[in-house]
């Protein structure tokens, strides 16, 4: 039996997935985003999962969207998953699903500056911003093919994602 194979995007914040799914909600392609689940204020079932005191469900979280990621693969089209994840913690999480879907993963990724210039823009701390420096460089070391959103319109760059899920084998 052929697994279902999944299409993985992560990126640190800033990277602009929020605007690259807006982009490909429009394509032939199913996409779903790891933030979709709670609700405005973070929170799922009545817990803020978004807050570091929740870390203890984030394992559990994960599970649960290794699981629906397989069930959408069962629909036999592409799908992108749209995770803040590592591909370490994704692993983790799909050692305990059973018929969990292959993956293949990706990065959305944009220059230090402009992640810098994104998130001042929202109102983020200096400290919050360099962590989300950090973050990218550390991704940067774990998923080696990237997109990047540094000046390139944001159709642009869904078309080459697009092309991404479409094009690789197990489609």
């Amino acid at each position: 039996m052929v697994r279902s194979v999944v299409r993985l995007i992560t990126g640190a914040p800033g990277a602009g997935k929020s605007t690259l799914l807006g982009r490909l909600r429009e394509r032939p392609v199913t996409v779903v985003d790891f933030d979709e689940l709670p609700d405005d204020d973070g929170r799922l079932l009545g817990i803020d999962i978004t807050s570091p005191d929740a870390s203890g469900i984030w394992p559990d979280y994960n599970r649960l969207w290794v699981r629906i990621a397989g069930m959408l693969a069962r629909g036999g089209g592409p799908v992108l998953v749209s995770c803040p994840i590592t591909p370490a913690e994704w692993e983790a999480a799909a050692a305990d699903v059973p018929d969990a879907p292959e993956v293949v993963w990706a990065r959305l990724d944009c220059a230090d500056h402009d992640r810098r210039v994104r998130l001042a823009a929202r109102g983020w701390s200096a400290e919050q911003v360099e962590e989300a420096v950090r973050d990218a460089n550390e991704l940067r070391e774990l998923v080696p093919t990237a997109f990047t959103s540094s000046d390139r319109a944001p159709v642009e760059v869904a078309e080459d994602i697009l092309r991404w899920i479409t094009d690789s084998p197990n489609a």
